[in-house]
């Protein structure tokens, strides 16, 4: 089949939709995925390991507004998507739409009045809840212009026209139920690490001789303030007591990356907080390489119950214990595999002491790190999960072809 994947950002690099396009590449399918680049100097078209990419030029922060105003009354942003979906899908003959997040749906179940395709829906979020923690949703303007309860509204109604719902965990699928959507049209895919693609890179001795000597926590991600880090960096004034050589490395960055670094520095622990900023995927390995410890401080909230973070699987096939919030899922692999500590949500007392708990005992290091490692070689991982999607698009085959004798 001719599958038109549509993604409202740069590719590569997204971690989730190279796993997936690549996987329907060597089932036989054709993948054309339609992008933006914020670069100039771009490549319209590009076979990128077997992946069709036609892209288009948008500067990043029309495309950040864009996303930000959809469902309010600017809301520019999905009829330009819908025309270039149309476009899209015409010149290069698609079969099936495959729509990565929210952002873009509506769009495309509009487009769709022209084309008439089968539409997958892969929802990487819980999207309206995120709004509520999403800075630019409750700062001004935005917090006078964008309705969460509106895009509740039309996640409901977009999800119900849309063919088919991926999700990224199984605790969403009671989500998806409580609005509506039948289970037997959801798939899971989770967001399990492809350990080849991980692991093909060379360590960087650069980031590992910069660490060697410390005790580092590492997280890696964006940042927001649903992300949890003000609580870690609460923590420290207690975890630096126990621990002298600690350092708390952050890769990555986001709307509240500031606002860290001046909380650092009213606490007196900047000296122990190393910002590196985004970091290209080829170095994130050696990073959780040289750390002790790999964090996930993000809020409990209907959002974070409802996902799954790719790093929970990068630092276990790493062999590194994780430390993180009560979020359901992450709660729940943590505890089936025992690969690492909980505690609750924004609590800095707890989090500072499952740290210092894992620091003073190393034996528990090595044991937690172990099993989160075996944990990932046999159950999670992408080779597990990628059967979903196999499946999927053998159902979405074989009704298109029913479909199509039916005319005949």
């Amino acid at each position: 089949m001719k599958i038109g994947m549509v993604l409202d950002s740069n590719f590569p690099p997204d971690i989730r939709v190279e796993n997936e396009a690549v996987c329907l590449v060597e089932n036989g399918h054709e993948v054309h995925l339609l992008c933006f680049d914020f670069s100039v100097n771009y490549e319209k078209y590009e076979v990128y390991r077997g992946i069709n990419i036609h892209r288009l030029y948008k500067h990043k922060e029309w495309v950040k507004k864009g996303k930000a105003l959809t469902n309010t009354f600017l809301n520019f942003y999905p009829h330009y998507w819908k025309k270039k979906i149309i476009q899209f899908a015409l010149n290069n003959e698609i079969e099936v739409l495959h729509i990565h997040d929210l952002h873009i749906l509506g769009a495309a179940i509009s487009a769709n009045k022209n084309l008439n395709l089968p539409i997958v829906s892969d929802l990487h979020e819980n999207y309206p809840e995120a709004l509520k923690y999403y800075k630019f949703a409750n700062t001004f303007p935005g917090n006078l212009i964008i309705s969460k309860k509106k895009w509740a509204y039309k996640e409901k109604e977009w999800c119900t026209k849309a063919d088919y719902i991926i999700t990224v965990i199984e605790e969403a699928i009671q989500r998806y139920g409580n609005i509506g959507i039948p289970e037997e049209k959801i798939t899971v895919i989770q967001n399990y690490v492809n350990e080849g693609d991980f692991l093909k890179y060379d360590e960087d001795q650069d980031i590992l001789q910069k660490y060697r000597d410390k005790f580092v926590a590492i997280y890696v991600g964006a940042f927001d303030t649903h992300r949890g880090l003000e609580s870690v960096i609460k923590a420290l004034p207690e975890v630096v007591k126990e621990i002298p050589d600690f350092l708390l490395v952050l890769v990555g960055r986001g709307s509240n990356y500031s606002s860290l670094q001046k909380l650092a520095q009213e606490l007196s622990v900047s000296n122990y907080v190393v910002f590196e900023g985004f970091q290209p995927q080829e170095k994130i390995p050696s990073y959780i390489i040289a750390s002790s410890i790999g964090l996930i401080p993000h809020l409990k909230t209907a959002h974070t119950d409802n996902t799954i973070p790719h790093k929970l699987f990068h630092y276990m096939l790493m062999n590194k214990p994780v430390v993180a919030a009560n979020c359901n899922p992450i709660e729940r692999i943590l505890n089936e595999s025992n690969a690492g500590l909980i505690y609750r949500s924004n609590n800095e007392k707890e989090l500072a002491d499952k740290i210092i708990q894992l620091y003073k005992n190393n034996n528990l290091r090595i044991e937690m790190g172990e099993n989160g490692k075996k944990a990932v070689l046999e159950k999670y991982n992408w080779s597990i999960t990628i059967k979903n999607l196999t499946n999927l698009y053998k159902n979405i085959e074989f009704k298109i072809t029913q479909n199509k004798k039916s005319k005949d």
